[in-house]
């Protein structure tokens, strides 16, 4: 555990993860949900049935899974066009050693091949209606600060808190990126440590 980060912990910071991916696709029929890449991956009306035939065991990881990397390619272009890419934290960007322990967890669970509910119970809600005030309310709570200024590039800068770990940053980007959802993805970062200062 190089990275300090326990199973547990990032069991919660792949559900927030998922739930954004999938909360942030742009799915065909009657159920719109925040449009922000252009993929309709889980659900079973869409990707989601292609998956199922594909791979019958571990379909809805699959589904999950493709949503996540459309979601991280998206925070990765804004990360690059900003000029500080490696400098940002954000929800799909922690630094290599915990995004690399993200990525062998969810492999593990994919391998397990238990419904992703049971794993991670967040994830309920990826079957039902999107509802942004309900999700944002079950993924926010009375301490939890989500204060951002708006970058020249219309991203979401929070103020980076010593004490908190990434568990309690990935709540934090989760919760600001719902609220005022814009029609683009709303970019949620820290500064990393060694390039806060005083910019």
């Amino acid at each position: 555990m190089a990275h300090g980060v326990a199973s547990e912990q990032l069991d919660e910071i792949l559900a927030l993860q998922l739930v954004l991916a999938w909360a942030g696709e742009s799915p065909g029929g009657q159920q719109p949900r925040l449009g922000w890449w252009k993929t309709d991956l889980v659900d079973p009306d869409g990707g989601g049935d292609l998956w199922r035939r594909l791979l019958p065991r571990t379909h809805h990881w699959a589904g999950l899974d493709a949503a996540r990397r459309a979601a991280r390619r998206v925070d990765e272009r804004l990360r690059r066009e900003s000029g500080r890419a490696d400098d940002m934290r954000t929800l799909f960007h922690f630094g290599f050693e915990i995004d690399e322990a993200l990525d062998e967890r969810l492999a593990h669970h994919k391998l397990e091949a238990h419904p992703p509910v049971e794993v991670l119970p967040l994830l309920q809600v990826t079957g039902a209606p999107f509802d942004r005030e309900a999700l944002f309310a079950r993924l926010s709570s009375p301490n939890l600060d989500v204060a951002y200024k708006v970058a020249a590039f219309g991203a979401r800068q929070l103020k980076a808190r010593s004490e908190e770990g990434p568990v309690f940053q990935a709540r934090r980007f989760a919760a600001v990126m719902l609220t005022e959802p814009p029609a683009a993805y709303p970019l949620s970062f820290i500064l990393s440590e060694a390039d806060r200062g005083e910019r």
